[in-house]
């Protein structure tokens, strides 16, 4: 699949030679500046390129072009290119996956060499994010974004495709559904799994993002439920959040923690206010 010649050795083949098949994508390399060249081109958005890339590659994985499983696979996938592209300043985004049906399980890897979460997000002027660990905990909760603030600067694009912080915090809750989501950039990685408290950090050295994502295809047939209730349970803490406005990172570690839950979040706002 591309796996040693990626880092230079000069063992099988190179990425993007191997075909894939309907249980594996092999390492696939996308340079941003084709991605967004080709949908300047055809007169679109660079979010609708990222996803007929999605859906081709989901399909090309899993061998279906509808279903709860391809658009968990087609969801996951392009919420974190758009990020890659809208965030990283990488020049490149490296995906490969695998897919067991009847284990009901596939894994999805996306990394990028780009200026880090640390770097993207710290543009936010609410938030500490003067540390890798500190940067993942925002990253990944809801309606925080180094793009999407109080008086940020306007986005000319599309509305669906304006960056609203919540790209991570969709994927992250939806591989929590039974699977797992690990990240990582800079000295920290962390690593979410199923049920509230399931969070570890790793110390890590990677210059870059990579994400590892594990789904449960066997426990996604709500899938659109799962994703209406995240994404408004996800606007329920914006909303609080921007009452606020700046929240510390201990908070944030702690609402990550508690996978999100609302009445965690009203204590956190309770102490804000009694400080």
């Amino acid at each position: 699949m591309g796996f040693f010649q990626a880092f230079g050795a000069k063992i099988g083949k190179a990425p993007g030679e191997a075909l894939g098949s309907k249980n594996y994508l092999p390492i696939t390399i996308y340079r941003t500046d084709t991605l967004i060249r080709d949908a300047a081109m055809s007169g679109h958005e660079v979010g609708d390129e990222i996803e007929s890339e999605s859906k081709r590659l989901t399909e090309t994985l899993i061998g279906q072009s509808r279903g709860d499983v391809f658009e968990a696979f087609a969801y996951s996938m392009r919420e974190i290119m758009r990020n890659v592209v809208e965030h990283s300043q990488a020049d490149t985004i490296q995906i490969c996956s695998q897919y067991w049906p009847t284990k009901g399980r596939a894994e999805v890897a996306i990394l990028d060499r780009g200026i880090g979460l640390r770097e993207s997000i710290k543009t936010n002027p609410h938030i500490d994010a003067s540390d890798d660990r500190k940067a993942i905990h925002y990253a990944l909760m809801p309606a925080v974004s180094g793009k999407a603030f109080k008086g940020a600067p306007r986005q000319n694009v599309a509305k669906h495709w304006k960056n609203s912080g919540f790209g991570l915090y969709m994927t992250s809750r939806l591989c929590r559904n039974g699977g797992n989501f690990f990240i990582a950039s800079g000295n920290t990685g962390v690593l979410l799994t199923a049920g509230s408290g399931g969070k570890r950090v790793f110390e890590t050295s990677f210059s870059g993002t990579a994400i590892r994502m594990t789904i449960r295809t066997d426990q996604v047939a709500d899938l659109n439920d799962a994703l209406a209730r995240y994404r408004e349970e996800g606007y329920e803490i914006q909303k609080k959040y921007q009452e606020i406005v700046d929240i510390d990172p201990s908070s944030a570690s702690l609402m990550l923690s508690h996978d999100f839950n609302l009445s965690t979040w009203d204590r956190l706002r309770s102490r804000f206010r009694t400080s």
